[in-house]
């Protein structure tokens, strides 16, 4: 058996330590008297009810939102095939008697800025600058030869819109979004190409919608729009969704656009699918004899859209795919007294020109100050 052996110097320390601490254990201070709590303190707090929480207008990894774009548009060759100048339903064949081969190219400026920001309202204010310069083949004097005069001259689209985003609960909200655009192949040459205001065109979208939890956003709603070329009234289907993993989802607001998105990481997304892309372009000073003639334009535009992040808030877009068309006719409203009119999917009046445009490979390249 070991037997510890401790020396007297250190007996000593050991019975002074142990004294300092069980005198500080036990000693308590007899005077001391407990105060009672003053509860007359909390009289003037005011009970302001339950508070209210809303619903953000994002979810996660949707791909941000771009305050201001500058890009550039640029397409491969395709083949425009045009009818005479005449009167033509809508679900007539017309006979083409000219095609040529054609592309376009033009500068896109866009901005999106807010301008009130909050819980439970957000206003934003934006405006855009589009142009399509077509380039063709044109030796031809007929007429065929004359719209691809009017195409060369540019046709140029001035925007301004504003964008509301109201929440009504702590899932439920509502979108308001109205545009006018004044379109054509306008200049300031003249005053018969100068644009007129007259000639501007309004749309509208509103929905409703549901944000159940911070993956999921959708909603109904209906618009009027231009995008499909001529004036129409279409249901909107808004779908946005973000997978549990975080690596993939939906950004759909049908019939507009719908994308596939995968997210390889917070500085690199990669987007699928398409955009239906369109307007009515007025036609100004032209060689027909009808002077009050607009452009039915609208193109789907099947495509890859990357966006990477160079630094903090600057992206780099590049997307690449097809522009396939959906419309290129040509209507007169003279009869209509220069007011434009619905024709709908089944309205009967006639178009000026019938046109094709053929599939067009596209390039855009665009930089980008964004909302993260």
């Amino acid at each position: 058996m070991t037997v510890f052996k401790i020396k007297p110097n250190h007996f000593l320390f050991i019975l002074l330590y142990c004294s300092i601490h069980l005198n500080g254990f036990s000693q308590i201070d007899s005077n001391y008297i407990e105060e009672e709590e003053d509860y007359s303190i909390y009289d003037d707090v005011e009970d302001i009810g339950e508070i209210t929480t809303y619903c953000s207008p994002k979810i996660f990894d949707l791909s941000p939102n771009r305050f201001i774009s500058i890009g550039y548009d640029i397409t491969g060759p395709g083949t425009l095939k045009t009818s005479n100048e005449g009167a033509y339903s809508p679900d007539t064949d017309a006979t083409q008697t000219g095609s040529s081969r054609v592309f376009y190219n033009g500068l896109r400026i866009n901005a999106n800025i807010p301008v009130i920001s909050l819980s439970s309202f957000v206003w934003q204010i934006g405006g855009g600058f589009n142009q399509a310069r077509y380039h063709g083949e044109n030796n031809l004097s007929n007429d065929h030869g004359k719209l691809v005069d009017e195409l060369e001259q540019t046709l140029t689209s001035i925007s301004l819109k504003t964008t509301l985003f109201k929440p009504i609960g702590e899932k439920t909200f509502l979108i308001l979004q109205m545009l006018g655009e004044l379109n054509g192949n306008y200049n300031l040459k003249t005053s018969k190409t100068q644009p007129n205001l007259e000639n501007t065109r309004f749309s509208a979208t509103l929905i409703y919608g549901r944000r159940p939890h911070d993956r999921l956003q959708w909603g109904i709603g209906l618009t009027r729009s231009y995008r499909a070329g001529d004036m129409n009234y279409l249901p909107v289907i808004m779908y946005n969704f973000t997978s549990k993993n975080r690596k993939w989802g939906t950004e759909i607001l049908f019939p507009a656009k719908a994308h596939y998105r995968r997210k390889f990481n917070s500085r690199n997304i990669l987007l699928a699918g398409y955009e239906l892309e369109g307007s009515t372009y007025r036609l100004y000073d032209t060689q027909f004899n009808a002077q009050n003639l607009e452009l039915r334009r609208s193109e789907i535009r099947l495509r890859l859209d990357y966006q990477k992040q160079i630094k903090g808030f600057l992206w780099i877009g590049i997307q690449a795919g097809v522009a396939l068309n959906y419309s290129f006719n040509v209507d007169d409203l003279t009869s209509y007294d220069n007011k434009d009119f619905f024709r709908g999917f089944f309205g009967e009046q006639n178009y000026t020109m019938i046109n094709q445009m053929t599939p067009l490979p596209y390039l855009n390249i665009s930089l980008n100050l964004v909302s993260l």
